[in-house]
């Protein structure tokens, strides 16, 4: 059973993640590293345009890193 505060950042997240949709921004929501790999991986990388996420990787300037609420914020 999830805890109170599971379930709070349930909630919050959802609320997030409907605002985010109403001003028209794309939502992904992953519950583990795994899930967000294939999200990145299979949803929004196929929606970049060609040579995008080429160019982003080979720039040295720019570094992506996922951040997972529940790992990395200890939630």
């Amino acid at each position: 059973m999830d805890s109170p505060v599971d379930r709070f950042w349930q909630i919050r997240l959802a609320d997030i993640k409907l605002s985010l949709e109403a001003n028209n921004f794309d939502v992904f929501v992953a519950q583990n590293a795994a899930e967000a790999r294939n999200i990145v991986l299979n949803k929004i990388i196929p929606n970049v345009a060609p040579g995008l996420y080429d160019e982003l990787k080979s720039n040295k300037k720019i570094r992506v890193k996922v951040i997972l609420i529940n790992e990395d914020l200890g939630l």
